[in-house]
């Protein structure tokens, strides 16, 4: 009997002992998701306090590119404030600002663009080189644009700058090729080309055509064209025609007392030399791929210019249009 007690009481010590055991480890467990929790709600606040600095530098920031770039704005500065308008968009496409900075944006672009089209138009609108690359020059440094329209702008002025180059060795060339009589007498300077103008036609008969211009000390300039032939007798021209491929037509009278002859061993040689006052004929002649010359008379002969004639056609009308 002793013996059963001694193994109930036994037992009922050992579930004592096990449920005090069960609910300690309960209270360990409760113990560690507290403490976690806790750390988890720490957590949360550090985070919630960094983002709330990072809104309220977002804003500071936001508010402070806006602000800028309405100052810059307002003084004219509009390079400036672009690139804080774009700042502000690039970086912050949610600020309340994006919207009115994307406004200032277009404004200030297409002011840009309506600048770099009033510039277009005056280059247009400037005969010579250096004056359109002077004009670039200028407007650049008092005008507003936008990178992409300067470069395009920079763009022009290099190409203008080397058609400049080339007028500029062109007309070097020229000057190799043009003679200048100064007659203070008269008060005028002759420019007349230096090339072999002289072209024979069949065996025994040379035609000249030459075409020169006379400036008055005053500025003044007009054309004059001298014709000639050499020949065993007489042609009696009375006019000389030249006819450009361009469908150009220029009839010059060569009558007394601009026209006048000589007989002598060679042979008969008759000359004219006649004032042009059909510049613009002159000058759309210039242009012609190719001319035909007629001597009209007694006797009628044709032929075309040759390559130095038509040279120095050339080279005397550029002279022309760029001497001041």
């Amino acid at each position: 009997m002793y013996r059963i007690v001694i193994i109930i009481i036994a037992s009922l010590l050992c579930a004592l002992f096990l449920s005090g055991c069960v609910s300690y480890q309960k209270f360990e467990d409760l113990q560690l998701e507290n403490s976690k929790l806790n750390q988890e709600i720490l957590l949360s606040r550090q985070q919630n306090e960094a983002l709330a600095q990072e809104l309220k530098q977002f804003r500071e920031l936001s508010d402070f590119y806006y602000h800028s770039g309405m100052q810059l704005y307002t003084e004219k500065k509009y390079g400036e404030a672009l690139e804080k308008f774009q700042t502000l968009v690039d970086r912050y496409p949610t600020s309340p600002h994006a919207a009115g900075s994307n406004e200032k944006i277009a404004e200030i672009r297409n002011l840009a663009l309506n600048n770099y089209q009033k510039i277009i138009e005056s280059v247009e609108g400037t005969r010579d080189l250096r004056g359109r690359i002077d004009l670039i020059d200028r407007e650049m440094k008092a005008t507003f644009l936008t990178k992409d329209l300067a470069d395009k702008l920079l763009t022009l002025r290099e190409s203008l700058r080397q058609d400049l180059e080339g007028e500029l060795e062109a007309q070097r060339e020229i000057g190799r090729n043009i003679l200048i009589e100064d007659d203070p007498i008269k008060s005028w300077k002759v420019y007349r080309s230096t090339r072999m103008l002289t072209q024979p036609i069949g065996e025994d008969r040379k035609f000249f055509v030459e075409i020169y211009f006379i400036q008055r000390y005053t500025g003044k300039k007009f054309y004059k064209v001298k014709t000639r032939y050499q020949a065993p007798e007489y042609l009696s021209y009375e006019s000389v025609t030249l006819q450009g491929q361009n469908g150009t037509k220029l009839t010059i009278d060569t009558i007394y007392p601009q026209k006048q002859s000589m007989v002598d061993s060679d042979g008969v040689t008759e000359w004219s030399d006649n004032e042009i006052a059909e510049d613009d004929k002159i000058n759309r002649l210039a242009k012609s791929n190719s001319i035909t010359v007629t001597f009209k008379g007694g006797n009628r002969y044709t032929f075309e210019m040759n390559e130095q004639q038509l040279t120095a056609f050339r080279e005397v009308v550029r002279k022309y249009q760029i001497i001041r």
